[in-house]
């Protein structure tokens, strides 16, 4: 029996939205850092509850991100007025002097080629803040295989969903690559095709699995490389094989 490749399931599709951190850059790193760095002067469990919430809740915008932090920290005094402005200040500071470094993801640029030779439309859909993704991806190289970079404060399935609509695409006609809750919660509420990709995550894929619907479509991959066998997304586990 034959076993897909990401290669495979990708050939033919007419549009691919790729998330960035994570997916397209080893970039969660870097912003978990960000998050301590915006939040030194507490106490280091606060910090590590706010981060726990940054985990399980990464790909949102930052602003959702520190109304969050807001809420568990309950400052007092002078920092309360202007916490959210204040933090998403010292967040971006430390993004600006570390976020352009990040890594490729391993296979991302040869996956970008291919799917350009074979005349897919690739775009990036983010909650990151669009003008850091630009450069970022613009160091790296990758952002000239994109037709348009999409970050904050964009709503991710709205942006789906108009680039749907512009492209005359069919959700099935499409894909979208992510590696947190909000991108699989993105693809649901789309009802395009999702892709897993688990290697730099900071959630496994039982938390998206555990109640995934019925009949949407998702496999799983470590990274971008193109020849990676792709798996079912659940708890089977399987390699998808001829029945794809």
């Amino acid at each position: 029996m034959t076993t897909f490749k990401l290669g495979d399931v990708m050939a033919g599709k007419k549009l691919v939205f790729f998330d960035c951190d994570g997916v397209l850059l080893d970039s969660n790193g870097v912003k978990l850092a960000a998050v301590d760095h915006a939040l030194a002067h507490y106490p280091q469990a606060l910090r590590d509850r706010c981060k726990e919430s940054f985990r399980l809740n990464f790909g949102r915008a930052r602003h959702w991100h520190f109304e969050a932090f807001e809420r568990l920290i309950a400052p007092r005094g002078p920092a309360a007025r202007d916490f959210v402005a204040a933090s998403i200040a010292r967040y971006e500071d430390y993004l600006r002097s570390h976020y352009r470094c990040s890594a490729v993801v391993a296979g991302a640029p040869q996956l970008l080629a291919l799917l350009q030779e074979q005349g897919v439309t690739c775009f990036v859909v983010s909650g990151g803040k669009e003008e850091e993704i630009t450069e970022a991806l613009g160091v790296s190289g990758i952002d000239r295989y994109m037709a348009r970079i999409i970050g904050s404060p964009t709503a991710k399935i709205a942006a789906i969903n108009a680039l749907l609509e512009q492209h005359d695409c069919a959700a099935a006609q499409a894909l979208f690559l992510g590696d947190a809750i909000a991108d699989a919660e993105a693809a649901i509420a789309c009802k395009v095709p999702f892709i897993f990709v688990s290697g730099h995550a900071l959630v496994d894929r039982s938390t998206l699995s555990a109640r995934w619907p019925a009949g949407h479509w998702a496999v799983e991959v470590p990274d971008l490389r193109p020849d990676n066998p792709v798996v079912h997304f659940g708890a089977a586990c399987q390699t998808v094989k001829e029945d794809y």
